[in-house]
C-alpha cells in the first residue's frame, strides 16, 4: 500500500512538472515545428507578436520586431515555444 502511495505521487509531481516544461496545448506560443510559427500582430491585441501562427495576422507587419533592424530575425520553434531568434 506504501509502494502505491509513492508511485502515485511520483507520477503526479512527473506530470506536474512536465506541464511546467512545455506550453499547454493550444498556448498562443505552443509549437512542434518552426511552421506552426509566425511573426506579425497579435490578432487580438494589435500588438506585435511572434507566436503559434493562428494567433498571429501576417498580413499586418512589425518589421524592426519580426526581422530585426539587419533583416536577421525569424520565427522558430525553440523546445515548444515560438520565439524570434537570430539566423
Amino acid at each position: 500500500m506504501k509502494k502505491a502511495f509513492v508511485l502515485v505521487c511520483a507520477l503526479a509531481c512527473f506530470f506536474i512538472l512536465a506541464g511546467c516544461v512545455q506550453p499547454q496545448p493550444g498556448s498562443e506560443t505552443a509549437c512542434e515545428n518552426d511552421s506552426d510559427c509566425a511573426c506579425g500582430v497579435h490578432v487580438q491585441t494589435g500588438d506585435c507578436f511572434a507566436g503559434n501562427k493562428a494567433f498571429v495576422d501576417t498580413t499586418r507587419q512589425c518589421p524592426d520586431f519580426c526581422t530585426g533592424i539587419a533583416g536577421n530575425f525569424v520565427a522558430k520553434c525553440v523546445q515548444g515555444t515560438c520565439k524570434n531568434v537570430q539566423e
